[in-house]
């Protein structure tokens, strides 16, 4: 036994720096290959896991070698290796934040810099006499030094203090009223500068107003939904990535600066004449930093070329007639930059999944049941795409909303309807009304949810007239309620305690399960929906449990339309309505979130109703009418 721990201390000893470093490097590698990913694949916990692993490793692993070479006894590979730290430190473009309260904490990060550089220059000043890679380290020290301030600024700059710098705002806000008729890429500029004033937060004025929705006139579903996806892009390029940083003069100078002294570096070790006891592993890892550090700066320089950032800034100066602008703009204006992902969570199939009594006491003993509810959610999600029909649903919704706002007042108080706008339409809705003004948000959203659930799986009345509807009211009915129960931070609007509505209908439904054999999703919405109407009794908070209300609303919605069996086009209506409300409502710094994560829908719908004039960021008292 001692004999193996022996052998596996001094394999640590001759290989822990050589091994980390070469971890380092192949960390950065990873970062700078796959970080562009998350705004396509950060709904996937795997990926997102992997990255989020990826990102604080490599922090970590660079801190602790240079401790090690600190404590080492140097010797001039070692001096020569340290600085590739302060780079690696620095991280890809790709990368610098992973989420937004990472940049909040700049000031620790520039505290980070200056120890950093510190420790690496002590390693330098302190390098063995007539050391002959002096020269090529203080080169990549210099390297180093650049993209570690790169990342700090980056992070300065992406803080909610300074990305809503107050100065900065009016400049934003001119920048777009006076770019939406510039060039035939007019869509692009605009939401180069839209996304800012929304997370800014000033008062916008008619003018942008009017401007905006008429961007929209003559465009198709598709279309704006390319505009709503750009602005995503650029929202996570400029909270998450180095471009607001390097592309500008100063930005492009120091990238030179920084990537001549690497070639520097390159070119000196491969003159100087290598000291005799240096090992050939050493020679081979020297090379594999050098060469993949000009590599990285390279995919960096062509991510920057490709990024939606670039095409907005050179398309906001009037260069859009440039042809590699122009081709660069043909070849990625139609890529993939979010996930497309409704996720899906349904309450009747989260009953049905349950642990064995056994389980729960066991996790209850050990405090884990907190942590056993969570992996079940997790395995009762489902997801399924965007598609053509549920997009153009919610534009044409929207877009009658816009129309009916000739102010700014009436878009407000648009903005606060949450389903009573498309049942106040019709005097025969009149009679479900009461599951959206007697019942707060929560309860009203628990209520059509589950309503939505019985009315989907009942035997009678899903003629095929109505199944595109159906499918729509199904799909956004569960996308709300995975919203309520998996990113409460999206529902702002909510008032009551989510999880009392929501354990209190729990439990009722596991208590009319459990008394049941051999049931699914669909059987047991029938046999809810079968109980007679009428039947009440007080639930464990006092008031009436959600799931009756649900059923009465079912039954109600089904009388409404007999020869169809329910108004799925209406129900699908006020599905939008509530997702409406609940973007609307929400913080803008949530939404500025969601594109490192594979983005949401309720996000798109925020910018969406925003271009229509329909956000709560519109100054009042003008005579805006449009």
């Amino acid at each position: 036994m001692s004999s193996i721990a022996d052998i596996l201390m001094k394999l640590w000893a001759s290989w822990n720096i050589r091994g980390l470093i070469i971890l380092s490097l192949l960390v950065q590698c990873f970062l700078v290959l796959f970080a562009p990913l998350r705004k396509q694949k950060g709904g996937k916990w795997v990926f997102m896991t992997s990255m989020w692993f990826a990102y604080f490793l490599a922090d970590w692993v660079a801190t602790f070698t240079i401790g090690l070479i600190l404590r080492s006894e140097r010797s001039f590979i070692l001096v020569f290796w340290a600085p590739f730290l302060l780079l690696h430190l620095g991280g890809p473009d790709t990368i610098t934040s992973f989420s937004l309260e990472d940049n909040e904490f700049w000031i620790r990060h520039l505290l980070g810099l200056v120890l950093q550089i510190a420790s690496t220059a002590y390693v330098i000043l302190h390098s063995p006499p007539h050391n002959k890679l002096l020269f090529p380290a203080l080169l990549v020290l210099v390297a180093g030094i650049i993209k570690y301030a790169e990342r700090s600024r980056a992070f300065y700059l992406a803080s909610l203090e300074h990305y809503g710098d107050k100065g900065r705002a009016s400049i934003y806000q001119r920048e777009v009223e006076d770019s939406f008729q510039r060039g035939t890429r007019k869509e692009l500029v605009a939401a180069y500068g839209i996304i800012k004033n929304l997370l800014v937060g000033p008062l916008l004025t008619p003018k942008y107003r009017i401007s905006s929705r008429q961007v929209l006139d003559g465009k198709c579903p598709e279309q704006v939904l390319q505009m709503m996806e750009i602005e995503l892009s650029l929202l996570y390029e400029a909270l998450h990535t180095k471009l607001p940083v390097v592309h500008i003069k100063i930005g492009y100078i120091f990238r030179l600066i920084s990537l001549s002294c690497i070639f520097g570096a390159l070119l000196s070790f491969r003159l100087i004449p290598q000291h005799p006891k240096l090992r050939h592993v050493d020679i081979w890892i020297t090379y594999g930093l050098l060469i993949g550090a000009i590599t990285l700066d390279f995919i960096s320089i062509g991510t920057l070329i490709l990024s939606d950032f670039n095409l907005a800034y050179y398309c906001l100066r009037g260069s859009t007639n440039v042809k590699i602008v122009a081709w660069i703009h043909n070849r990625v204006i139609n890529r993939r930059r979010w996930s497309k992902i409704i996720p899906q969570h349904n309450l009747i199939t989260y009953c049905l999944n349950d642990y064995p009594d056994w389980l729960i006491k066991f996790a209850d003993l050990l405090y884990l049941r907190t942590f056993l509810e969570a992996i079940k959610k997790k395995l009762c999600l489902s997801s399924q795409e965007l598609n053509e029909q549920v997009w153009n649903f919610i534009f044409e919704q929207v877009k009658t909303m816009a129309v009916s706002a000739k102010t700014v007042e009436m878009g407000k108080e648009i903005c606060l309807r949450r389903g009573n706008g498309i049942l106040d339409n019709d005097e025969k809705f009149r009679d479900v009304i009461w599951s959206i003004k007697e019942l707060d948000y929560t309860e009203s959203l628990v209520t059509w949810h589950i309503a939505t659930d019985f009315c989907f799986h009942d035997k009678d009345g899903n003629s095929s007239d109505n199944m595109d509807y159906r499918e729509i009211s199904k799909s956004l009915s569960d996308y709300m309620f995975y919203l309520l129960e998996m990113e409460p931070a999206a529902m702002a609007t909510v008032s009551m305690d989510r999880k009392v509505v929501r354990e209190a209908t729990y439990d009722q439904i596991k208590g009319f399960i459990n008394g049941q054999s051999c049931l699914d999703g669909k059987n047991v919405s029938r046999a809810i929906f079968a109980l007679n109407p009428e039947l009440d009794f007080v639930s464990p908070i006092g008031r009436k449990p959600v799931f009756l209300y649900a059923r009465k609303l079912a039954h109600q919605l089904k009388e409404l339309d007999k020869s169809n069996g329910f108004p799925w086009e209406l129900m699908s209506k006020v599905w939008v309505e509530l997702m409406c409300y609940a973007a609307v409502n929400c913080r803008a710094n949530v939404h500025a979130q969601q594109p490192s994560r594979g983005g949401q829908l309720i996000t798109i719908v925020w910018l969406l109703m925003n271009w229509f004039g329909l956000g709560t960021q519109f100054a009042t008292g003008f005579h805006d009418v449009v």
